[in-house]
């Protein structure tokens, strides 16, 4: 039914040999492994541009480049990102308690990583990127008008890890690009040229190869 790693391997006389009928030591000699210390090896994972400050809190509107961020609930709807506590959007949003996370496109990978590398303490990132701000429907800070995806968000809980703190965020709006919806009205994720992360690499989506629930769709 799946097509998966070969169910067997050739035993002495270079008969077949089931996975099921294998020891422990001939399935891993089938799959070999090895064996590294604790990281943060999982992969690949969005990488997002998240715009904090601006209205009336005493901070210019400003961007952070984050990776660790991901959706946490369906309903309601709710995210998390993991910021550093030494970031300046860190302070920005404990301040404010809001943020907008804007999902960028593979053509802006570059900016995404500038945004990473530099601070908002230092530099005006609106300014030196060029990216747009534009006003959010439910929270006060921008969103950024050049990405295809905003989330609005709003602050629910700060949870103190380690070397990052995660936002638990409830998602108030959503805004999405006319490039991201089919001449349905329907969201089109293929060829909307999205961004992911892994290993410090920065990669575009490929081609899709299912949607959920297909593997026990029946066929007409």
């Amino acid at each position: 039914m799946f097509r998966q790693a070969a169910a067997y391997q050739y035993d002495s006389e270079h008969q077949p040999k089931a996975k099921s009928e294998m020891t422990e030591f001939e399935l891993k000699q089938l799959f070999p492994k090895h064996v590294w210390k604790p990281g943060t090896l999982l992969m690949p994972v969005p990488v997002v541009l998240v715009s904090c400050g601006g209205g009336k809190s005493p901070y210019a509107p400003n961007i952070i480049t984050v990776a660790w961020a991901g959706t946490i609930c369906s309903d309601p709807a709710m995210l998390s990102i993991s910021v550093r506590q030494e970031r300046y959007s860190h302070e920005i949003i404990c301040r404010t308690q809001e943020f907008v996370v804007n999902v960028p496109m593979a053509s802006q990978a570059k900016i995404t990583d500038w945004c990473g590398m530099k601070s908002g303490r230092d530099v005006d990132k609106f300014a030196e990127t060029r990216l747009t701000p534009l006003p959010a429907t439910q929270v006060k800070c921008p969103i950024i008008g050049d990405c295809p995806l905003n989330i609005e968000c709003k602050v629910v809980k700060t949870i103190p890890l380690g070397t990052h703190d995660m936002f638990l965020a409830k998602i108030v709006a959503v805004q999405i690009a006319d490039s991201l919806l089919d001449r349905r009205g329907k969201l089109d994720t293929e060829h909307a040229d999205l961004l992911a992360y892994a290993h410090s690499e920065y990669h575009a989506l490929g081609r899709k190869v299912g949607s959920f629930g297909f593997s026990v769709r029946k066929h007409r």
